[in-house]
């Protein structure tokens, strides 16, 4: 990670201000001890948290119910949990503050939807699901000799350039992000974005930022910036910026599922890639949250959620099965789906394009159990797609009744 020496005024206050938020500790101090019973240890991703806490009820409902126990520790330490060769790298355990490093203890998401921070033992527990926003290739991850890993791909994870709302940027290119992130600004010639002090960025263990590198040309551990410790920690550093002039000079990278949380506060910035002749946003405009430019590939940072798990004779734990088994049908529950939805991420059966690599070639997709008309339905609250009850309702146009709508296969 680099950043610059050179900061003034007003800008270099603030930026003081917030590298100071970003030392707090990450998550509280637990007061309760990890449970060790029908419990999935998950560890990456911090932007999946949203995610999870919504798959933990689904999982408290089954029988045997499980709970899931959750670090944030960034996609490719995620990976790297399962594919290490080196046992103590597939462990979770406590990560108290230290100087200026942040506190990450281990969540537990329990069945009503809430999260409280819990202490693993000493020895640390062995990591059951690795969750990644990038492929273990993004990574350089490879299974060990004699070991299987399974990926099981979960909802589309899309992420964004942010700006403060008291900014008045609405687009950015992959040429002007190249300056600002590879180059620091480059003297002045990325403006507005100049000073490196207010780049809210991450590391090259995020899969955001090894993402977002891929669709720039930076790579994820030569960005110009400051580590905010996780996608949290940018929302929330971000949101404190109030001046007109600071915000102009802000930018940050941020997954979906928190920037529209978070619209009256933060803006995702048009993106317009190498080829293309504008920039166009995840939805089809700033008001919506129907994703369709992600959906039919005009916008294209995205990619699948991985889940990673070990596997014997193709089979996971029974731990890790209880999680990874919610994604491996073609046809999700309804309730899963439903919660995918809900936490603005696409599940695949409603996008129309997919892709088989880190940013690679897009190709058309369909699905017999296609979703897009339940997905506008719950994200947008209206459908212009027919009702029905089963295939005998459907037109031969839209022939399957999936979800409760007519869909075309």
């Amino acid at each position: 990670m680099r950043h610059s020496l050179h900061r003034s005024g007003l800008a270099a206050s603030l930026a003081v201000l917030l590298s100071s938020a970003a030392a707090l500790a990450q998550t509280n101090t637990p007061t309760i001890s990890c449970p060790r019973t029908n419990v999935v240890f998950v560890s990456g991703s911090s932007a999946v948290r949203s995610l999870l806490s919504e798959v933990a009820p689904l999982l408290a409902a089954e029988s045997p119910p499980y709970s899931i126990v959750y670090q944030s520790q960034g996609s490719c330490t995620g990976v790297n949990a399962v594919f290490s060769a080196d046992p103590n790298a597939r462990l979770m355990k406590d990560i108290p503050a230290s100087g200026g490093r942040a506190a990450n203890y281990a969540i537990l998401l329990a069945s009503d939807g809430s999260a409280q921070e819990c202490s693993l033992p000493t020895e640390g527990v062995a990591v059951d699901v690795g969750v990644s926003d990038v492929y273990s290739s993004t990574c350089s991850a490879t299974a060990p000799t004699g070991v299987t890993i399974a990926d099981y791909e979960g909802p589309i994870q899309v992420m964004t350039f942010v700006v403060p709302q008291a900014s008045s940027q609405r687009s950015i290119s992959a040429e002007a992000a190249y300056m600002i992130f590879g180059t620091g600004g480059n003297q002045g010639k990325a403006s507005p974005w100049t000073n490196s002090s207010l780049y809210f960025v991450r590391n090259s263990s995020s899969g955001t930022q090894q993402m977002v590198s891929r669709a720039i040309g930076v790579p994820g551990d030569k960005w110009w910036g400051t580590d905010r410790g996780s996608a949290d920690g940018v929302r929330k550093n971000m949101k404190l910026i109030l001046d007109g002039e600071t915000a102009e000079k802000a930018i940050g990278i941020l997954s979906t599922d928190i920037t529209d949380e978070e619209r009256s506060n933060l803006r995702v910035l048009a993106f317009q890639a190498k080829g293309q002749t504008c920039g166009f946003l995840p939805d089809s405009t700033p008001f919506a949250e129907d994703k369709q430019n992600v959906r039919d590939g005009h916008y294209p940072i995205w990619g699948p959620v991985h889940f990673f798990t070990r596997t014997e004779n193709g089979l996971p734990t029974a731990a890790a099965g209880a999680l990874v088994s919610r994604f491996a049908s073609a046809r999700l529950d309804a309730a899963l789906l439903q919660a995918i939805i809900e936490k603005h991420l696409v599940p695949k059966c409603a996008m129309k394009v997919k892709r088989t690599s880190e940013m690679g070639p897009l190709s058309g997709y369909k699905t017999e159990s296609a979703c897009g008309c339940f997905f506008d339905k719950v994200a947008n609250g209206a459908t212009s797609c027919k009702t029905c009850g089963g295939p005998g309702d459907c037109p031969s146009s839209t022939p399957a009744c999936n979800y409760g709508y007519c869909e075309a296969i």
